[in-house]
């Protein structure tokens, strides 16, 4: 129990200072899957100097498309938020890379183009899951008191069997759990 208490008070203190919870609208791309969707994150920036931060992030998006066919990915990523004018607001790139585990709805056909079965009766459907990489260019704006907004948009490759590609615009706002020394 001691080891549970200690554990959870080093990731409430490693963390970070800021947490952003984020909304997005997204496009994604899989074979002949094209859809709009929607996604939530957490995104958590421990500052690793005066204007930069390390990030770590999860979040859902689902996805449907005309055919009814669903996609669901819940990606969990490593990253770093460099601003370009070394302030820790203003524009930013962010390169990330981590791992998407994912379901879909999405029938899986052979190199000749006819349905595989999956031994039940029914057929197999497309995996999703695999090693992510992506890059977001957003702005974050000076804080007004205890509110910071972000505004970005964001590329994701997701690769294996069936890779997507993900484009997103995203709109956050920041929780701050502390400040930065000024």
């Amino acid at each position: 129990m001691l080891h549970k208490k200690n554990l959870i008070i080093f990731c409430c203190l490693f963390i970070s200072i800021q947490s952003f919870s984020q909304i997005e609208v997204t496009h994604v791309k899989l074979k002949d899957f094209k859809a709009f969707g929607f996604g939530a994150f957490l995104n958590f920036a421990i500052p690793v100097s005066d204007a930069n931060y390390a990030t770590i992030e999860g979040g859902l998006q689902y996805f449907q498309n005309a055919d009814n066919e669903d996609l669901g990915l819940a990606p969990v990523l490593l990253g770093y938020r460099y601003t370009f004018d070394h302030s820790g607001t203003g524009f930013y790139i962010e390169p990330n890379a981590g791992y998407c585990f994912g379901a879909s709805s999405i029938q899986k056909y052979d190199q000749f183009g006819s349905p595989i079965p999956d031994g039940n009766g029914g057929w197999q459907n497309e995996k999703v899951a695999g090693p992510v990489t992506g890059v977001g260019l957003g702005y974050l704006f000076q804080p007004g008191g205890k509110i910071q907004f972000n505004v970005a948009l964001r590329y994701q490759h997701t690769f294996g069997n069936a890779s997507t590609d993900l484009f997103a615009f995203r709109i956050s706002h920041a929780f701050t759990f502390g400040r930065r020394n000024e």
